[in-house]
């Protein structure tokens, strides 16, 4: 327990200092997209997808571009499909907060776990959260994808974010989130389906994002 503890005062320091660093020096200029997402597939296998634009509210507000689309499926069960990408850091921006991964007022976070997807011989980690409000719960998956991996810890990415802002002057980043409609407590779970549509998407952005992992 106290290596843990350790463990965690020594990542908090880092995550200060890091941060602290990329406030105060020069972080290079905004790092393009290789194609910008508004042209990321609108058929994706079994999936038709639409804009929801409109209906943005509380996605964040401080991305250089973003996608958000609601796919449904050939069973007409839908699925939304966000893709936040910054190309650079801001000031006051906090690309790992929770809000940015909340769906709204009032959903609280009952249930987290971590995920490994496998795909094209491949796999990359995602984390599961169910969020919950009165008898409804929305079903989530997200991950980071940043110039060092893939990661879903908001800690991690934090510390992977000031490390190439050190060493590469280079602040760029994407979130991506699958998630439900709300549905009723007790109903069954859309994540099989969400995870079968993050295995269609994850592979496709490699012709959008700049990571190289």
């Amino acid at each position: 327990m106290v290596r843990r503890a350790q463990r965690y005062i020594i990542v908090i320091i880092l995550v200060g200092l890091t941060c602290l660093f990329i406030n105060r020096v020069p972080t290079g200029n905004p790092v393009p997209l290789k194609r910008d997402i508004s042209l990321f597939p609108v058929n994706i296998g079994e999936w038709s997808g639409r804009e929801m634009l409109g209906e943005a509210q509380g996605l964040p507000a401080d991305t250089d571009r973003f996608l958000y689309r609601k796919y449904t499926n050939e069973k007409g069960i839908p699925l939304y499909l966000y893709i936040g990408y910054w190309g650079k850091f801001r000031q006051g921006s906090d690309v790992f907060s929770g809000n940015y991964l909340d769906p709204g007022y009032m959903w609280d976070s009952v249930k987290e776990r971590e995920r490994v997807i496998e795909v094209e011989g491949k796999s990359f980690p995602v984390r599961e959260v169910v969020f919950a409000k009165g008898d409804y719960n929305i079903s989530l998956l997200y991950w980071y994808q940043t110039p060092r991996g893939v990661t879903t810890k908001r800690f991690r990415g934090r510390l992977l974010y000031g490390i190439d802002a050190i060493l590469n002057r280079r602040t760029n980043v994407a979130l991506v989130k699958v998630f439900s409609r709300p549905f009723r407590s007790g109903n069954e779970s859309p994540l099989a389906i969400q995870v079968e549509f993050a295995r269609e998407v994850f592979p496709r952005l490699a012709g959008f994002l700049v990571f190289g992992k």
